[in-house]
């Protein structure tokens, strides 16, 4: 519709391509994070190179022969690489750039781009808390958390990263977990639905997070019935009490099975706590009370919300 002023003109958005977009996919999700963006830049009649991580490998070599086939380089074109291929291609003068991974590197692929007058889209981690009432059933809680946090091992950056819960709960909360996850998982290192921590720096990084943790007086529970298994590099899932903001574990994000639980006496303590810290990527509500509900989605800004549900929001269309 146009103004008074401009009648009987007419007025109408006209739909055209950008151009080339540059994608730059993830270690933990490489088939999706590939193929969802693609499939967003060919909808609108753009082209694509698709820049792979170097540590799926074989992944990569995988996609990159099926795209192969399915169309020619001028339209799709997928790269492998290292670092230096990453800060190559991120500095290429693309007509819009998407980045999914982690925050640090995220600013320097929006600070390369920027250079080139890029648009970007940055799709980035962050510390995911969730937060359960004192009325809810644990068990349902347990079940509705526990998916979220072991999907991938933990390795997904909308998986629940901490857990608010009222201080007189916590034992029977950790309880709980362990339960239901050996239920779930009778066992780890042979178990072919467990997920292994993707590389040996990976692995290394949340040992030392545990370490960090126990050190500055974190209480630890393995929640399986064996221990870490480094030869497969699994990681069972391990619940920490009596963390404080001291430790490395509440201080980045922890990009798998590791849980802390954070006490609190009123819900209110949990919302400042929330909105001191950087704005999360996801915030899940465990609790049927809608006064409560309310409460947290009035008073956080996050990427996204899940009700009594984890990581679900993210296949939402």
């Amino acid at each position: 519709h146009v103004g008074i002023l401009f009648q009987p003109a007419s007025a109408r958005v006209e739909y055209q391509p950008v151009g080339v977009v540059g994608i730059m996919v993830p270690w933990n999700y490489p088939i999706f994070l590939a193929l969802g963006p693609l499939t967003a830049a060919l909808a609108a009649g753009n082209h694509a190179m698709i820049k792979m991580s170097e540590f799926t490998h074989k992944t990569s070599q995988l996609l990159a022969s099926l795209m192969a086939k399915c169309f020619p380089l001028s339209l799709v074109t997928v790269i492998s690489g290292d670092e230096k291929v990453a800060q190559e291609f991120s500095s290429l003068p693309f007509a819009h750039l998407f980045f999914t991974g982690s925050t640090q590197v995220g600013r320097y692929v929006m600070q390369a781009a920027a250079k080139n007058l890029t648009p970007v889209t940055l799709e980035l981690g962050g510390k995911s808390p969730a937060i359960i009432d004192d009325k809810i059933s644990l068990d349902t809680a347990v079940d509705r958390l526990l998916f979220g946090k072991t999907l991938n091992a933990g390795q997904t950056c909308v998986a629940p990263d901490y857990i608010f819960c009222p201080r007189d709960r916590i034992d029977a909360l950790t309880a709980a977990f362990k339960n239901r996850f050996q239920a779930l998982f009778p066992t780890i290192v042979d178990n072919k639905d467990y997920t292994s921590i993707v590389n040996d720096s990976q692995y290394s990084r949340l040992a030392g997070l545990l370490n960090n943790a126990e050190e500055h007086g974190a209480k630890v529970t393995n929640l399986a019935c064996e221990e870490h298994c480094e030869q497969s590099r699994k990681f069972p899932l391990t619940i920490l009490s009596n963390v404080n903001d001291d430790m490395k574990v509440m201080q980045q994000e922890i990009f798998g099975p590791i849980l802390p639980i954070v006490p609190y006496d009123k819900v209110e303590d949990a919302i400042s706590y929330i909105n001191s810290h950087e704005r999360p990527l996801a915030l899940y509500i465990c609790s049927f009370n809608k006064k409560f509900q309310h409460s947290l989605l009035k008073s956080t800004i996050s990427g996204g919300v899940c009700i009594n549900e984890s990581a679900f929001h993210v296949a939402v269309e």
